[in-house]
């Protein structure tokens, strides 16, 4: 039940970085899910993975000032970073825990469970939901949104681009990440017990020069960087990370090129027991 050994991403200063640009690029279709499960005023909230704490704080915006969020994350980098966030925007009623989800406890049931690509780091996604779904109380909501890594593309191709997502694609795969988990999370709802999911897809097309979209490439690059070289995928000198958003905008700009998003499906379901 716990997750892979090591979140491929890293968890530096330059990942909370690429969380800020990540939670800005979605966090649109992220509100949307959470509006969508019913995640309303006074409902108590779990957040699983909750990093910076960026969906937390949406939630926060829901369940007003008589809910509650929980964010637990296994990164005390994260957790510091989301608790700073909490304490500026002046909140009381959203904590976060650094433990893993074998370590949490809890007296008090949740009115939701939810989290943002987070589920696809876990070797047995079915059996952590399975572990967690006794902390929601009856009728409470499962939501969460999970990426499909093989929807992103240019419309026409765009080499330097479709090679910087290709490496991306090829290091979580190496790494044993799934990239293309989102379409699979309601097989995952139903074997962990949860009654018929209800699902929504989202993404995102950008014309060139894409700045948004190749921005947020070129720093996902940055912080699979250490182990693209591990596995072999490219090297930093192949890579020329400094320069890639602006090489990606270039070459989209030559073509008048779109760029295409990976997709983001949210998925959510309720408890019946």
């Amino acid at each position: 039940m716990s997750p892979n050994p090591e979140y491929v991403l890293g968890d530096g200063q330059r990942e909370l970085q690429r969380l800020a640009l990540q939670a800005q690029y979605w966090g649109g279709a992220t509100l949307e899910l959470l509006k969508r499960a019913r995640i309303g005023p006074g409902m108590r909230v779990l957040d699983l993975g909750s990093g910076a704490g960026d969906v937390s704080l949406l939630a926060a915006t829901l369940v007003g000032s008589s809910g509650s969020i929980v964010g637990i994350d296994r990164s005390p980098a994260a957790v510091e970073a989301a608790r700073a966030k909490v304490e500026a925007a002046g909140l009381a009623n959203v904590e976060f825990h650094a433990t893993a989800i074998e370590d949490f406890a809890t007296d008090r049931p949740f009115d939701a469970l939810i989290g943002r690509f987070v589920l696809v780091y876990f070797s047995d996604p079915v059996a952590t939901l399975r572990q967690l779904l006794p902390l929601v109380r009856s009728r409470g909501v499962v939501a969460f949104l999970e990426m499909d890594i093989d929807a992103a593309r240019t419309v026409p191709r765009v080499p330097v681009v479709e090679t910087a997502i290709e490496r991306l694609r090829d290091t979580f795969r190496r790494a044993g990440v799934p990239v293309d988990f989102g379409p699979q999370v309601w097989r995952i709802f139903r074997a962990a017990g949860l009654p018929e999911p209800a699902l929504i897809v989202r993404s995102k097309v950008e014309p060139a020069p894409a700045l948004a979209g190749t921005q947020y490439i070129a720093e996902t690059v940055r912080s699979l960087l250490p182990m693209m070289e591990r596995l072999g995928v490219a090297s930093a000198a192949e890579v020329e990370i400094e320069t890639l958003a602006d090489r990606m905008q270039e070459a989209l700009a030559d073509v008048q090129a779109s760029l295409l998003s990976p997709a983001v499906v949210g998925t959510w379901s309720t408890v019946t027991s």
